[in-house]
């Protein structure tokens, strides 16, 4: 079961080339387009965190399968009713993990950090509900430009001289994966904004 980044790069190595096709596909669509499909969007990461969860509650005791199915249909289901809200938490969630992991690169003590993590998710998940439309771009944005990677990663792998300096880059400059996913993010996110004040204009001369 894949509960790492270091375990998805792997299996994305791994893949066959054809798995990149869709991958990209769905990237793209998500990246320039994902406004339009923010509630699905939501739903199915929180299915994934739910899976992901509950591989991690199963531990070494078995019935990773079990724990994987049943944690992704709960925090699926309990992420519907009202998607205002799950969208908002999904923000405070990625800022809280971006913390964690920025504040713990700093080797930062356990207390510290978890305490600063806490305050970061409650901040900007009340900021992620005042702003939700930029925030829907965003975040919509981001999972379509994890998907568009994933998608050029699968083919890359299966080039053996361009997997070997993708490698090394990745390790000689840490913030290359990054750049790689900020850059369509980035992108994504004013794409959406302006396709969303476009029909909202649109809307309003009719």
């Amino acid at each position: 079961m894949i509960t790492s980044i270091e375990q998805w790069v792997a299996f994305l190595q791994r893949s066959d080339t054809l798995l990149g096709v869709p991958m990209c596909a769905v990237g793209f669509m998500m990246a320039i387009a994902g406004w339009r499909l923010w509630k699905a969007a939501v739903v199915a990461t929180f299915g994934i965190i739910g899976g992901v969860v509950g591989v991690l509650v199963a531990g070494s005791h078995g019935n990773s399968l079990m724990y994987c199915i049943v944690g992704a249909v709960l925090l699926g289901a309990a992420s519907l009713p009202p998607a205002n809200y799950s969208i908002a938490v999904l923000g405070g969630l990625i800022s809280a993990a971006i913390a964690h992991t920025t504040l713990s690169a700093a080797h930062m003590s356990a207390l510290p950090t978890w305490i600063a993590v806490g305050l970061v998710f409650v901040a900007c998940t009340a900021l992620s509900f005042i702003y939700l439309r930029p925030v829907i771009a965003i975040i919509t944005a981001f999972e379509g430009a994890v998907l568009l990677i994933s998608g050029v990663i699968v083919f890359v792998s299966d080039m053996p001289s361009l997997w070997g300096f993708f490698r090394s880059i990745s390790v000689s400059y840490g913030l290359f994966l990054p750049f790689l996913l900020i850059v369509p993010t980035v992108a994504g996110s004013l794409l959406q904004m302006a396709d969303a004040r476009q029909r909202d204009s649109g809307m309003v001369s009719r």
